[in-house]
């Protein structure tokens, strides 16, 4: 009898494991803030030269309309005043009260760049990173610069996570992740230096994704098989749920640090109910932490009214010691294969470069639309609350996989969100100032954001169950290095749309249909059985992929040199459809 079976055993999951697991997400509804807080702390607001004394009330009495046209070049095409430039008057000569002589026609002067720094409207944000650190005009590309390291820091703590957490257990790296993330969050609020905010902020990030990946293998291992969808679904709702919290908290604050501050430091609720999570028995047993192992199990039968007898004990450490010892042989063949391994045969090279391709497509549209939320036509903190919730609904509608299946609801899902983000691109395009096409390019542009998060949600699982137990971790890796790559080029490709307004959702929506239709060629995976080694996957992808399918019709043998390589197997003839 092993944990799975005595589980089953005393009656599934129990009242105690269903309260850990909800203790266990609070984490997840305060970490999750780090990643979204970039659509507020750098906000852009309105802007304009600064324009001492003619901006000054106590010298003028000008309106900020009549500023604008006495001093700003206007834009009759775009319909908007220059944010960058100022008409070239000699300001030092105004003296104020009623002399406006120093203000002469702007035809008889040029134009000049912002030479007094800049006049930041405060109506919607109070202080942004922007206005604090004048992010705008020559220096805009410093706050795309901190996006990206960002999403390298995310980078860097998804390649740490994994061996700390297995070394010392789920509980102690969660809490010294926890820990990091709060320090350097709450000191990120009281940066004073531009400079001195990136270092801040990109080791947020490098504390703040262990964090999530912690706390969802611990979920899903206490939680047990039956229960495992719903506990990985209960993370992934914490974490959608903090997104729309988050602009709430903007709209009450309104100050980039004040909202840090907030972002910073609620994670440190999780800290008070650590003491009552135990580590994962999953782990301990692993480990070889029988005693600890022993307690904790002991206390999921004690919520279930059962008593755990040493004599199950006995059986159940005997039964793990063999799976122990036969994840170790699996293991140790494991770290023979690396990524290149994966690219040995004909039909898993082109899933393994479709792969790559449709998560550096999803993270970089999940992620630009999340970042975009601000820059929407509309109430940016409506926008972004509705983004949040979207994701909701995305992680409830997942729940149909299983009877739809994982390849159409893999591709609808890109597909569909790529028509929204080109449509909400052409109706932003075509608008000319109606408000009723912004509208819909808003509404369009959320409506991608759903099926990003659907698609985001669905690539983790449909990558594990395409590639074999040997080579599964391996390609969700390799899936996982990808989507960085994307994450970290999202930023850039907003910073485009500033010069060429219709190119980023038209790279997003066109990204997003070609990897839709580039998923078609995956087998249905649903309901299908774990495969065991590269040979198996490959003889899988040749039996139940149809154009594959098609080509090998007659050429039996054909079909049998391509799986005729290194790993050999008896049992790869068995034409039996399993994952």
């Amino acid at each position: 009898m092993d944990l799975e079976a005595y589980q089953r055993e005393i009656g599934g999951i129990s009242r105690y494991q269903i309260v850990i697991i909800c203790l266990a997400s609070t984490l997840m509804l305060f970490s999750s803030l780090t990643s979204q807080a970039a659509v507020f702390l750098s906000a852009v607001p309105d802007h304009r030269c600064s324009v001492p004394p003619i901006d000054d009330p106590n010298s003028y009495n000008f309106t900020e309309s009549e500023i604008l046209n006495l001093t700003i070049p206007y834009n009759p095409i775009e319909q908007t005043y220059d944010e960058c430039q100022r008409y070239a008057y000699n300001l030092s000569t105004c003296t104020g009260g009623n002399d406006v002589a120093c203000i002469t026609s702007p035809m008889e002067v040029g134009v000049m760049t912002c030479d007094k720094g800049y006049h930041y409207d405060t109506s919607v944000y109070k202080a942004t990173t922007i206005s604090d650190f004048n992010l705008v005009c020559d220096r805009v590309y410093l706050d795309t610069l901190a996006n990206t390291l960002f999403f390298a820091g995310i980078f860097i703590g998804s390649a740490i996570v994994g061996p700390l957490s297995d070394w010392f257990g789920r509980k102690v790296a969660v809490i010294v992740f926890c820990l990091g993330l709060v320090s350097t969050g709450v000191g990120c609020a009281f940066a004073p230096t531009y400079e001195i905010f990136v270092v801040t902020r990109v080791l947020t990030a490098i504390f703040g994704i262990p964090c999530f990946i912690i706390q969802f293998t611990y979920v899903t291992e206490i939680s047990g098989i039956e229960w495992r969808t719903q506990a990985g679904l209960l993370v992934n709702m914490g974490s959608a749920l903090s997104h729309a919290i988050l602009p709430g908290v903007a709209y009450a604050l309104r100050d980039w640090r004040g909202i840090q501050l907030f972002v910073g430091a609620s994670p440190a609720i999780f800290l008070l109910f650590v003491y009552f999570i135990p580590e994962s028995p999953r782990w301990l047993l692993t480990n070889k932490k029988y005693n600890q192992a022993k307690a904790v199990i002991g206390r999921f039968a004690k919520s279930k009214g059962k008593v755990l007898s040493d004599e199950t004990w006995d059986r159940i450490v005997e039964m793990e010691e063999k799976h122990i010892e036969s994840r170790k042989s699996e293991e140790k063949a494991a770290k023979k294969l690396g990524i290149w391994d994966l690219f040995r045969f004909p039909a898993m090279r082109v899933i393994c470069v479709d792969v790559l391709f449709i998560w550096f497509t999803i993270s970089m549209v999940f992620y630009g639309l999340t970042l975009n939320g601000g820059s929407l036509a509309g109430d940016p903190y409506l926008n972004t609350t509705l983004n949040g919730l979207v994701e909701v609904g995305a992680y409830l509608v997942l729940y149909f996989s299983g009877t739809f299946g994982r390849k159409p609801m893999l591709s609808g899902s890109f597909i569909l969100g790529g028509l929204s983000c080109i449509s909400s691109m052409l109706c932003d395009y075509f608008s000319n100032g109606d408000n009723n096409l912004l509208n819909a390019s808003t509404a369009l542009a959320i409506i991608g954001k759903f099926f990003a998060s659907l698609g985001f949600a669905l690539v983790y699982q449909v990558t594990s169950e395409l590639f074999p137990t040997e080579a599964r971790t391996t390609a969700v890796s390799m899936g996982s290095m990808s989507a960085r790559v994307g994450s970290m080029l999202s930023p850039l490709t907003l910073q485009l749309q500033k010069s060429v307004p219709w190119a980023t959702q038209t790279i997003f929506g066109t990204l997003s249909v070609l990897a839709g239709f580039t998923t078609l060629f995956f087998p249905e995976t649903n309901k299908a059985e774990y495969l065991r080694s590269l040979p198996d996957a490959e003889q899988f992808y040749w039996d139940n992929i149809f154009c594959l399918k098609w080509w090998s019709k007659g050429k039996k043998s054909s079909n049998e040199e391509h799986t005729n390589c290194a790993y050999v197997d008896e049992e790869k003839s068995e034409n039996v459809t399993r994952l």
